[in-house]
């Protein structure tokens, strides 16, 4: 029985090179090593492509994930998409980054159901110094009385309020609020 549980695994690394690097390599199963190429396949993956359990690269998708864009169930990298991602651009669940946007939105620009901004938010429960939802707690804020309410028509005077009152904020940050309204 122990011997076919050890037979559950297929590993192949390709003799072709990039760099040092094998070009592609596969390494899953019971047991089996890291996989490590340019193409990395594996229970646990490195590569410049990765995918496997766990998986680290330039793209790495896994059920967790770290790499310049990281896809996951938890994921970390310059863009992250998960259930939890923290990056520079975060989508999730539960997201934390510059740019935040997802369920639960800690950032310096945030959107989502609940936004904390450290500088602007928007969704519907908005807490930061410029804010836009349902509900709010900021030194700024514009409200709106349910999400049914065309929030598109306050876009403009959103912006407004954010560079009234942040005039040295960074514009991708007001682009990155204001995008979903």
């Amino acid at each position: 029985m122990l011997e076919k549980i050890r037979r559950l695994k297929y590993e192949h690394t390709s003799s072709r090179q990039v760099g040092k690097l094998p070009l592609l390599c596969i390494s899953i199963g019971v047991g089996a090593k890291p996989a490590k190429g340019f193409v990395a396949i594996g229970n646990v993956s490195v590569g410049v492509i990765s995918v496997g359990l766990v998986s680290v690269g330039g793209f790495a998708l896994g059920l967790v994930s770290l790499g310049a864009a990281a896809i996951g169930c938890i994921a970390a990298g310059l863009f992250a998409l998960s259930g939890f991602s923290l990056g520079l651009i975060s989508v999730g669940g539960i997201a934390v980054g510059v740019f935040a946007l997802g369920g639960v939105a800690v950032g310096v620009a945030a959107v989502g159901g609940l936004a904390l901004g450290g500088q602007v938010a928007f969704g519907g429960l908005s807490i930061a110094p410029v804010a836009m939802g349902i509900v709010t707690k900021a030194q700024v804020y514009l409200s709106f009385l349910d999400i049914g309410e065309l929030a598109a028509a306050h876009k403009d005077q959103f912006e407004a309020l954010i560079y009234e009152e942040l005039p040295d904020i960074w514009p991708p940050l007001v682009d990155w609020v204001t995008m979903l309204l």
